[in-house]
């Protein structure tokens, strides 16, 4: 694997910083640690980090992948790649309902009729979107078995990656509207949750 620039593992480790602060008080809640990485975790986080584009500026690497997955309990149980995937879908849902939830508090804060109250209003739609898009592929997920005949018989495996990919409209248009109200919380937090979607794309590619 080559070696991440500096920018890369900045970004990297501020995802996995957020990632771990929204999660946390849930973690802690049910009384679990953190999962140990098993064999079947590292191979699949190795998999999934060789789908990146090689001009990717903030690739998903296998440590990323390892330290995010370890986040969720369920992880360690995982027996094939559509477990994990379901896992790593969920951790992209509670990061989008965590960035929601201060856009929303922010909102709530900002003068009426204002440039950012507009701003702030369609990034709340634009998460509700992710959330929409995200259920779907996790029904196609756990319905995928191969494609057995005609188009009607079953998905093909193309499919499902294509599926999270449709995050990434509402997630630009949420960034850039951010963007420029220059709201580097919030920014930092939808950066987190770019970096999801992207791993997510990445493991799903390996069904």
């Amino acid at each position: 694997m080559a070696t991440m620039s500096a920018t890369s593992i900045l970004f990297s480790a501020i995802a996995i910083m957020l990632l771990s602060n929204t999660l946390a008080t849930k973690s802690n809640a049910s009384g679990g640690g953190k999962p140990e990485v098993t064999n079947f975790i590292l191979e699949a986080c190795k998999n999934a980090s060789m789908k990146n584009q090689i001009y990717d500026p903030n690739p998903i690497t296998q440590e990323f992948c390892v330290s995010t997955l370890k986040l969720d309990n369920r992880s360690a149980k995982a027996k094939d790649i559509h477990s994990l995937v379901h896992v790593a879908i969920d951790i992209l849902k509670g990061q989008v309902a965590a960035a929601n939830d201060n856009v929303k508090q922010m909102l709530h804060d900002t003068k009426n009729g204002t440039a950012t109250m507009r701003a702030f209003s369609f990034c709340m739609v634009h998460y509700n979107r992710m959330v929409s898009i995200l259920n779907i592929c996790d029904t196609m997920i756990k319905e995928y078995h191969g494609r057995k005949g005609s188009a009607d018989d079953g998905l093909l495996s193309s499919e499902l990656p294509s599926c999270v990919e449709k995050v990434d409209k509402p997630f630009i248009d949420c960034w850039l509207g951010l963007l420029a109200m220059e709201a580097k919380k919030l920014l930092d937090e939808n950066f987190a949750v770019g970096m999801l979607v992207k791993l997510n794309f990445c493991l799903a590619s390996t069904i």
